[in-house]
């Protein structure tokens, strides 16, 4: 499953980055050709002050990048569809696609009847039966406990409207990607576990 920024914000976010930095190491060794011809070359010298810009620019860019999102997710939500359904006899709460583990029947299920968000500028609290997951949304990793090798690892970030939640624990796997529309919310659940994996739509109407 495809984790982090999208891959074509990086290319792009790294091809102006690349640009930047030899346009400034060109100014500053004097390797900009001028159009009238070497005895003009010395009138687009840059200054110091220019060559310093385009470094600082380089240096803020990602900076200066839109991060967060302006959806809130904060409510009670009721599941009102799951494409594909999930099958017969598990139960939408059941894990599937090989899942395991003490997070199979909340965090890891394949569509879970019920899910609580608290949202606020910096962090988004998931709450899926008894198991309650906080992301920063920085992108940074947070472990649930911090330390043990078969911690509950999140993280989370924005991209534009879409909120991208990233979750491991042992050797499961999953994705959620929401967005928002009026008071339907749509999750778009990739799991993967033991070389098995599972996509579903799933759509939320929210109770509160």
């Amino acid at each position: 499953m495809t984790s982090g920024t999208s891959p074509l914000k990086q290319d792009d976010l790294w091809l102006k980055q690349d640009y930047l930095w030899r346009r400034a190491s060109a100014l500053r060794v004097g390797r900009v050709r001028s159009p009238e011809g070497p005895r003009h070359i010395a009138a687009h010298s840059p200054c110091r002050w220019q060559v310093l810009l385009m470094l600082a620019l380089v240096a803020l860019w990602p900076a200066v990048t839109p991060a967060q999102g302006t959806a809130n997710f904060s409510g009670t939500w009721k599941i009102a569809s799951a494409v594909p359904p999930v099958p017969a006899g598990r139960g939408r709460g059941a894990a599937g696609g090989g899942i395991g583990g003490p997070y199979a029947e909340t965090m890891l299920a394949q569509a879970p009847e019920t899910i609580v968000v608290v949202q606020n500028t910096t962090t988004v609290t998931v709450q899926i039966g008894s198991a309650t997951i906080a992301y920063t949304l920085d992108d940074k990793t947070t472990e649930l406990p911090p330390g043990d090798v078969m911690a509950f690892k999140s993280r989370a970030h924005w991209d534009g409207a879409k909120l991208h939640l990233h979750y491991k624990q042992g050797m499961n796997w999953g994705r959620d990607v929401l967005t928002l529309s009026g008071t339907t919310l749509t999750i778009v659940r990739d799991l993967e576990s033991g070389g098995q994996s599972t996509t579903r739509t799933l759509a939320y109407t929210k109770t509160s």
